[in-house]
């Protein structure tokens, strides 16, 4: 009987002692640490299922923190007031004081914990981060390596990045750098500054690398080329028609460009309501010759002319009864 009693006693014992048992999961993509009231166990769980033991009567007990163990991704961006969240300026300069608009793209990993050095920096992070509750879970925290980065890291490497675009005198050579595809590119540049960074500080992340883009120069500047290029434009037109012209020795060519160009002058002129008084040199364009100045009259839409009738059988319309053209232009054409 007592035997009985032993093993019944002990039975409900185990019992209430497993019934408090609080497993949590470790999801895929994630690996994680038991923090207890005393601090983080050396221990890395992979996923899968964990115990985390039970709760005191104080309510005290471990709780699973996460990390996400495929690394993440920090964009840093160098834009105008416009583009930041801030509405300040925080373009790059070159060396003349010219800003430029930039985006670093920095893909950042965990250290190797498969090693004993990496799992050591593996648990720095999970101590320089500040964890925060999982929804639905009480008992389960999430470190966010992006905190861990901008708490340690961030202001140095932007400000590293500005010291970099510094060493270029102007957009020009910084763009020629940022194509630049060798060790002494703007590219690698950056991503020996990160690494530099994340060292210095003791920062338990590895730089995977850095991407770079949307070099761009300020608006003025642009603007300032747009119109460089459209006048180089307008000057190679003007050459390779002047040129065209110049070929024919006759000055045929001359004096039908001439004779549109006024074509299109007077139709301006007339569509707005105004005359137009054209003096021009068709013999002297090309052609060489000597052209006596002749004054001809430029039509434009008019009612047609009333017919005079004659006085008598024997007598003719005279032509200054009959206007030929009325509100026309006068051209001179010499």
């Amino acid at each position: 009987m007592r035997k009985f009693i032993f093993v019944f006693v002990l039975f409900i014992f185990v019992l209430s002692v497993t019934s408090c048992r609080k497993y949590v999961n470790v999801p895929p993509n994630d690996i994680g640490m038991i923090l207890t009231p005393t601090g983080y166990e050396k221990k890395i769980y992979t996923p899968g299922m964990v115990d985390i033991g039970d709760e005191n009567m104080t309510g005290f007990g471990s709780r699973l923190v996460l990390i996400q163990r495929s690394g993440i991704e920090v964009k840093e961006q160098f834009l105008g007031a416009t583009g930041m969240e801030d509405k300040e300026d925080h373009r790059c300069l070159t060396s003349n004081g010219a800003p430029m608009t930039l985006d670093v793209r920095l893909l950042l990993a965990l250290p190797d914990y498969e090693k004993p050095a990496g799992k050591a920096e593996l648990e720095r992070v999970f101590l320089l981060g500040n964890p925060e509750l999982v929804q639905g879970e009480p008992r389960v925290l999430r470190v966010s390596l992006t905190s861990v980065y901008d708490e340690q890291a961030r202001l140095q490497v932007r400000g590293l990045i500005r010291q970099l675009c510094t060493q270029y005198t102007d957009f020009d050579s910084a763009f020629k750098a940022f194509a630049d595809a060798s060790e002494d590119g703007f590219i690698r540049k950056v991503e020996r500054a990160v690494s530099q960074i994340l060292t210095q500080k003791n920062v338990p992340l590895r730089l995977v690398n850095a991407v770079v883009s949307n070099m761009k120069p300020d608006e003025t500047v642009v603007n300032a080329l747009s119109a460089k290029q459209a006048a180089d434009k307008r000057v190679d037109a003007i050459r390779t028609l002047t040129d065209f012209l110049n070929e024919d020795q006759s000055g045929s060519r001359w004096r039908v460009y001439n004779m549109q160009a006024l074509q299109e002058i007077v139709s301006t002129a007339n569509t707005n309501g105004h005359n137009t008084i054209i003096i021009s040199n068709f013999g002297g364009a090309g052609g060489g010759g000597e052209a006596s100045p002749a004054i001809i009259p430029i039509p434009v839409h008019s009612p047609p002319a009333k017919a005079v009738p004659a006085k008598d059988s024997t007598e003719k319309t005279s032509n200054e009864d009959t206007p030929l053209f009325t509100g026309g232009a006068l051209g001179v054409i010499s």
